[in-house]
């Protein structure tokens, strides 16, 4: 079903229990345009982020929450109707966004849950902070990097509350733009075999740092990094002491030598940081969110369950059979030998090609050549 509204094209989706309206996609594919040029933003692809948002605002029993970015307002309207919102924020500068989000508010019946506001998101946030009126879940999830944005998100969040954060300028977090990554991040490093993890550590340690200097202390409840974005969800508490400490015992440097890794408290010759080097998710709020879950969600919560253990970092085995001028082994054989000789052996969720284990990696460079001689 399409319409027109101001002589913009649009479509009604269903995504979870809402419908609602946002830009005709294929119009605009027709046109020749690409979806992030839709007047009212939506792209389907990131319905897994929205699926977790929902997942982590039921599990933690949260009433309160605002998308400060809400475009189509999928997200917003999914957390008043099947999380059990009851005061929900939908917030754009676009005043046609605006408009689609109140229509699309009364279709799905939920005008009293769903407060529609058009604002900048960061004056808005610095409102939010300034009034008193914080919710307990807050999303920032922009175009690019979510790093200007950071201080003011973090003061408008309730104590205790969450704060979720995605970001898709992955090439700086995973060390292509190594300027770029210290610039916006304030973390020195470079590409590294396992780039991915390196960005959602890099990630963390930046809104930790920011935290700290609003005296504040966040820790990740949920961190993973698929398709083409980093996603953390943070809690967030007033405790400057236990941002001190964590900035202590949680922040490191790591030197990285021939895929050997050392992690240093403080930076060294060659050493990149400072990044998170603690547990990236909390393996309570996992087993919780596992139990509800479905289809993709699930498959992503089980992977990431099967690592939360694990030291950081991965062994990409692609790399590693390529450095040993084999053919790269099975990641199931190498797996199942690991965990028979008594270590924990898992993939990585954002790479299907990635080991993440406890053994050395002497014991994973042996079982690749032994497959070789096989």
């Amino acid at each position: 079903m399409s319409e027109r509204l101001v002589n913009v094209p649009l479509k009604l989706y269903r995504e979870g229990s809402v419908r609602f309206y946002a830009s005709d996609l294929d119009k605009l594919k027709e046109m020749g345009l690409d979806y992030t040029k839709a007047p009212v933003f939506y792209n389907p692809k990131m319905k897994l982020n929205r699926d977790l948002s929902i997942l982590v605002f039921k599990a933690l029993s949260l009433k309160t929450g605002a998308d400060l970015m809400t475009a189509s307002g999928v997200r917003a309207l999914r957390l008043a109707l099947e999380a059990g919102g009851e005061k929900i924020i939908a917030n754009d500068r676009n005043y046609l966004s605006c408009y689609v989000v109140r229509l699309n508010a009364n279709i799905n019946d939920i005008k009293d849950k769903v407060r529609v506001k058009c604002e900048d998101a960061r004056l808005l946030a610095e409102q939010l902070a300034v009034e008193g009126d914080r919710p307990e879940y807050l999303d920032l999830d922009p175009f690019g990097s979510p790093s200007p944005y950071i201080d003011s998100f973090l003061r408008a969040v309730r104590r205790e509350g969450v704060l979720a954060i995605t970001a898709t300028d992955t090439p700086p977090l995973f060390g292509k733009y190594p300027i770029k990554l210290m610039r916006y991040y304030g973390v020195r490093g470079k590409k590294v075999p396992f780039f991915r993890e390196f960005g959602i550590r890099a990630l963390i340690s930046f809104v930790l740092r920011v935290a700290g200097r609003l005296d504040l202390f966040v820790r990740p409840l949920l961190s993973y990094t698929t398709a083409h974005y980093i996603r953390v969800f943070f809690k967030v508490d007033f405790s400057p002491s236990k941002a001190s400490r964590s900035i202590t015992e949680d922040l490191g440097w790591i030197k990285l030598d021939k895929l050997r890794v050392t992690v240093h408290s403080e930076p060294v010759k060659d050493s990149m940081g400072p990044i998170w080097i603690s547990r990236l998710s909390d393996p309570n709020l996992l087993d919780s969110l596992i139990s509800m879950a479905t289809g993709d969600a699930k498959d992503l919560l089980v992977k990431l369950r099967d690592e939360v253990d694990l030291p950081p970092y991965y062994y990409p085995l692609n790399l590693l059979a390529s450095r040993e001028k084999v053919q790269m082994p099975s990641v199931r054989w190498i797996i199942e030998e690991l965990r028979g000789m008594g270590y924990k052996a898992t993939r990585f969720h954002g790479d299907p090609v990635a080991l993440k284990t406890d053994a050395p990696l002497d014991e994973v460079l042996r079982l690749i050549r032994l497959k070789r001689s096989s």
